[in-house]
């Protein structure tokens, strides 16, 4: 554009940023007659412009009509090929328009609830996804928050509906949801007269086995609550600052000073001391040891060290032996310790008592020749359904004490452990004995203890059938070719896989025998996949593949691989990890091509590239509606641009992309930080490492010669090569 082109703009009263999406559109060839109205504020002209370079129909949205994020929702629909008349209409809000297109973009049509609110509109699609009911919910008029939090018990398969009361917020029911997962009886603080805050505080305390019931009162700040709860956590007696005449702040004090058993009465100075006639007697300042100076010219008896002791306040544990080694003479001019107190012990802590194995060793047994052995290895622990699984012992008492000044120190409990979580079994009334109610597989991880449905079949063939199956599944023969094989927890085969396909949705995959996969087996899991051998397959690890060899795979693992034993080795194909590869042989004596790839994938650095053009493209827009919400304030006084509908639909704008903004930044840095974590990537071969091989560690490449006992890693920008 020309310096009079410009000027011609000026004129005409475009702004500064419509001439830049003008000569922008020049620039690139577009027909830029389409958007090049003063009416069109530049950020509508931009929607226009990318539209363009999109090649879409921009003419069904170029309109004053639709405001700059109607376009750009309007924009979205027509790249995801979706029928964008179910909701291109200006009297649709964005934010609506915004959750029909994605509905559209998954398959479920929103049309008939376009009035509602979008938050709704956004809790219904999702919830339509996940195959859940939810419209009498909506129906009865529960807003956006308190649906968000009804959609995800339901999908967790919570009992809420006893529950729900339109009185209660979002995250009240959230709290709610959080005891119930925990199998907490709820019922003790599902009540709209608590705040989330309080039920949280009630519900923490039923967590840790305190009686909550002191404290379940609504009449109580939340802040109070967490005071007593924390006392009686600590296992000291509540009752003196239960009362609701003291603050948080003052309960908090009182909590303390009982939690501190050792804290001093006398609190005016650090020790009592006194004189009585030629004997000095001190009281520590936690009143739990006394000591008297005797002068070498002191002839006293034992009858005034009593009565010295006593006027200091010495009542107890007045050690006899020490005055009497003091009256003899041993110790003049001495300090010497005459009473001691006892301080009060914490009991032991509560524990559990499990009736299962719960130290399963899932790494392959290690043989005297040097090879490893798949098949011997414990995968799975079984449970049946009435089967006693564990028993809570609660925490003891400790032992009470005294000072010398004869204050008794109260004993202290031992701290509850909290109630275990999980799914599958039910907890007695008493909160302590922990039944299986279904049979399959156990396991226990930090305070979540599963028990999984399991499916226990002889072999899978094609006279079987495939087999999709909610939970885990045991196969004790093999899986034929042909057949696919599906669970959502984990799948054990103790024999061979031939050609076919398993997958464990959130689970792992074992397989004792082997997998000869015959170009087509595929092996995918969201956690570990482990097998004797693998043999011209694919596997998908989310976190870690294991094997004692691979021959002609296709390997991806979110972070480890590992081919381990005397013959350990990886020949052929090209196998990926983020992390780490540990594997005695790499590739093999006829040259065979192995690709050995670590570090960030080309797909997480394309995401990190989307969403860096997704800021910069957010940023240009904000600059551009700061800019135009400045030449409101210029041209308008504020008692007439707060009543133009315009300028406060800019001024929202603002407040939303600073927002999207803040979220995509949140969002790199996550992803930077994953890139830097596997800037270590590295491979090791103990054995020999052939040529054939090429290895590629974050984006630098490496072709073997034949070489033995290396570890390769990446060094700024070069491959190196060190010797074990």
């Amino acid at each position: 554009m020309t310096k009079e082109e410009q000027q011609y703009y000026l004129d005409a009263g475009f702004t500064p940023d419509q001439i830049n999406e003008i000569q922008e559109g020049l620039e690139l060839g577009l027909d830029t007659s389409v958007y090049a109205k003063k009416e069109f504020f530049a950020i509508q002209m931009r929607q226009i412009r990318l539209g363009q370079i999109e090649k879409l129909p921009v003419e069904v949205y170029a309109t004053t009509d639709y405001d700059w994020f109607q376009m750009e929702e309007i924009r979205r629909g027509l790249q995801d090929g979706v029928d964008i008349s179910v909701y291109a209409n200006p009297s649709i809000a964005y934010d609506r328009m915004r959750q029909i297109r994605l509905g559209l973009k998954s398959g479920i049509n929103l049309s008939n609830y376009v009035r509602m609110d979008a938050g709704v509109l956004r809790e219904l699609r999702k919830a339509l996804l996940s195959k859940i009911y939810i419209v009498e919910y909506i129906q009865q008029g529960y807003d956006a928050e308190q649906l968000e939090q009804i959609r995800i018990a339901l999908e967790k398969r919570l009992n809420i509906v006893p529950y729900l009361n339109k009185g209660l917020r979002g995250v009240s029911i959230r709290e709610i949801c959080e005891g119930l997962e925990k199998g907490l009886d709820v019922s003790c603080y599902a009540k709209a007269a608590f705040s989330w805050q309080q039920m949280r505080e009630i519900r923490l305390g039923m967590e840790n086995r305190v009686d909550v019931s002191c404290y379940a009162n609504p009449l109580y700040e939340w802040q109070q609550m967490q005071e007593i709860r924390l006392g009686l956590e600590g296992g000291i007696d509540v009752s003196s600052y239960l009362t609701l005449m003291y603050t948080a702040a003052d309960m908090r004090k009182k909590r303390l000073a009982l939690m501190d058993s050792g804290s001093s009465y006398l609190l005016e100075e650090e020790t009592h001391h006194e004189d009585f006639e030629d004997l000095s007697v001190t009281v520590s300042s936690d009143e739990m040891e006394a000591f008297i100076f005797m002068p070498d010219s002191s002839k006293l008896s034992k009858q005034h060290v009593m009565k010295a002791l006593r006027a200091s306040g010495v009542r107890r544990g007045i050690m006899e032996a020490e005055i009497n080694k003091l009256l003899k003479g041993k110790f003049l001019n001495a300090t010497v310790m005459v009473a001691k107190g006892k301080p009060a012990t914490e009991g032991p802590d509560g524990w559990y008592e499990y009736f299962f194995r719960t130290d399963l060793d899932r790494q392959p047994k290690l043989l005297p020749d040097g090879s490893v052995d798949f098949s011997e290895t414990e995968w799975f622990e079984f449970v049946q359904a009435g089967q006693r699984i564990a028993l809570y012992h609660n925490a003891e008492m400790g032992t009470g004490g005294f000072t010398v000044s004869g204050r008794e120190l109260p004993p202290r409990k031992g701290r509850e452990r909290s109630v275990l979580t999980g799914k599958g079994f039910t907890l007695s009334e008493d909160k302590k004995t922990y039944t299986a109610n279904i049979s399959g597989r156990i396991e226990l991880v930090d305070n979540r203890l599963d028990i999984d449905k399991t499916l226990h079949i002889d072999e899978v063939s094609l006279a079987t059938g495939s087999v999709t199956f909610d939970g885990s599944i045991y196969i004790s023969g093999n899986v034929s070719m042909g057949v696919t094989v599906q669970a959502t927890g984990d799948v054990v085969v103790d024999g061979y896989v031939e050609s076919a396909t398993i997958e464990s949705i959130e689970g792992s995959v074992f397989v004792k025998q082997g997998v000869n996969g015959n170009g087509v087996g595929h092996i995918k899991a969201a956690k570990d996949v482990q097998s004797n051998f693998f043999e011209s397959c694919q596997v998908h690890a989310g976190n870690e593949i294991q094997a004692g060899y691979c021959l002609n795979c296709d390997l991806y693992s979110g972070n480890r691989i590992v081919i381990s034993g005397r013959n350990g080795q990886l020949a052929g194909g090209t196998a990926y990890a983020r992390i780490f590869m540990d594997m005695t042989y790499a590739g093999n004596r006829a040259g065979i091509a192995t690709i050995l790839r670590l570090g960030e994938s080309s797909e997480t650095s394309m995401k990190l590239k989307d969403v860096e053009e997704r800021i910069s493209e957010a940023n240009k827009q904000l600059e551009i509606l700061r800019n135009a919400y400045s030449d409101f304030h210029e041209k308008y006084p504020p008692e007439v641009r707060n009543t133009m509908e315009m300028y406060l639909k800019i001024e929202s704008a603002i407040f939303t992309k600073e927002k999207d903004v803040d979220e995509l930044m949140t969002a790199k840095a996550e992803m930077e930080n994953e890139i830097k974590a596997v800037m270590h990537a590295h491979v090791i071969v103990h054995d020999t490492i052939y040529e054939g091989t090429m290895i590629e560690i974050n984006g630098k490449h490496w072709t073997a010669k034949q070489v033995r006992g290396v570890k390769i890693a990446r060094v700024e920008n070069r491959i190196a090569v060190y010797r074990l």
